[in-house]
């Protein structure tokens, strides 16, 4: 029996609320992420879809060497091998995802066009189909059913969970990733299928942390918890009521770890930026006389907060390079080293570094 049916069993209990809450404070801040990262915002995609395909290769198990991968992958170079069109399908998946994915139409055939795509040139993906007996008067009569039905009426039930009984998307999301898996709906690689939908769902919910951080890359990594919740949410299921709480706060735990790893991405980014600022401060006194004030620091540098200039003053000081001669903001500045010790260069980072 659906589960997706049976949204009233779900609990809410404190730790459950407390982590909901924490999601959707991080989520409110996905503009500002984009906004201060939107330098990088192609790289880091471009880079997210490298890894999605890589963790994506291997819960499929493909038997494709890491060299090979990478060649595929970064190299876009031709696959010799099934599997190899597999890993090339994959990407390519990810790209329509990551460019189109707001925009998903929850439909059966939305969903059968996805299966095709991940498998194309290598399996032929459709809805699984069943024969089953009908009584008609006297005779018994075979008739061919379509689990595409089940997938039309799983969606029916989604968009009812979500605009009529307005129930939390992580929670329609995971229940309907359970059905899916146990109604087996396609013809092959269901699990991974109703894995991608899972992924296409949140997505569509805009948890754009998926732009920055691999799902599947985090799926893998937490791969034997997954499936172990996914086993336990099983339990139930015939009933209508399927133990989803574990995959739930799995999944939840997923989205959080990820938008904590976005925080340390655009932290990182603005101290980059504040040393490079710092940076500049050194540069200019470095062209300065050997007595300088703030004032004079200013006028070379307008766009510079006072803060930034007490930083670099603070450091410069700190590190030999200058000393103060008076106190308060008329205070003026001596420089006791050469000026070729002022390189005006600093610790170069990467934005990237705090994607690992």
């Amino acid at each position: 029996m659906s589960c997706i049916k049976n949204l009233s069993r779900i609990n809410y209990p404190s730790d459950l609320v407390f982590k909901l809450t924490e999601l959707y404070t991080y989520k409110g801040k996905d503009f500002h992420y984009e906004d201060v990262l939107k330098q990088y915002m192609n790289q880091i995609i471009k880079n997210t879809i490298e890894r999605d395909t890589v963790a994506a290769a291997k819960i499929l198990d493909l038997k494709v060497p890491d060299n090979r991968l990478k060649l595929l992958i970064k190299k876009d170079s031709t696959p010799k091998t099934k599997n190899e069109i597999i890993v090339k399908n994959l990407k390519k998946v990810f790209e329509i995802i990551q460019d189109k994915g707001v925009h998903l139409d929850l439909t059966d055939n939305e969903f059968l066009q996805l299966a095709t795509k991940l498998f194309k040139d290598v399996d032929n993906i459709n809805y699984r189909k069943d024969i089953t007996i009908e009584q008609q008067n006297m005779l018994e009569e075979e008739k061919i059913v379509s689990r595409r039905d089940i997938m039309k009426e799983e969606i029916k039930q989604y968009n009812k969970a979500k605009y009529t009984l307005k129930v939390e998307p992580t929670q329609i999301i995971t229940n309907f990733y359970v059905d899916i898996l146990k109604y087996e709906c396609f013809t092959k690689h269901n699990n991974f299928i109703s894995l991608m939908i899972c992924y296409c769902l949140l997505f569509s919910e805009r948890f754009n942390v998926f732009k920055y951080i691999s799902f599947f890359e985090s799926y893998l990594n937490n791969f034997q918890e997954f499936q172990k919740y996914e086993s336990e949410s099983f339990f139930g299921w015939e009933t209508g009521f399927a133990k989803c709480d574990g995959l739930n706060k799995k999944i939840i735990d997923v989205l959080l770890d990820g938008y904590e790893r976005v925080e340390q991405m655009v932290e990182g980014f603005k101290f980059e930026k504040t040393i490079k600022k710092v940076d500049n401060v050194e540069g200019v006194i470095m062209k300065l006389g050997d007595v300088f004030s703030r004032e004079d620091i200013k006028n070379k540098v307008p766009n510079l907060s006072d803060s930034t200039i007490n930083r670099a003053l603070k450091r410069l000081r700190d590190e030999g390079k200058i000393r103060p001669d008076g106190t308060g903001r008329t205070a003026k500045w001596i420089r006791i080293a050469p000026k070729e010790t002022f390189t005006g260069q600093g610790i170069q980072m990467d934005i990237f570094d705090y994607m690992e």
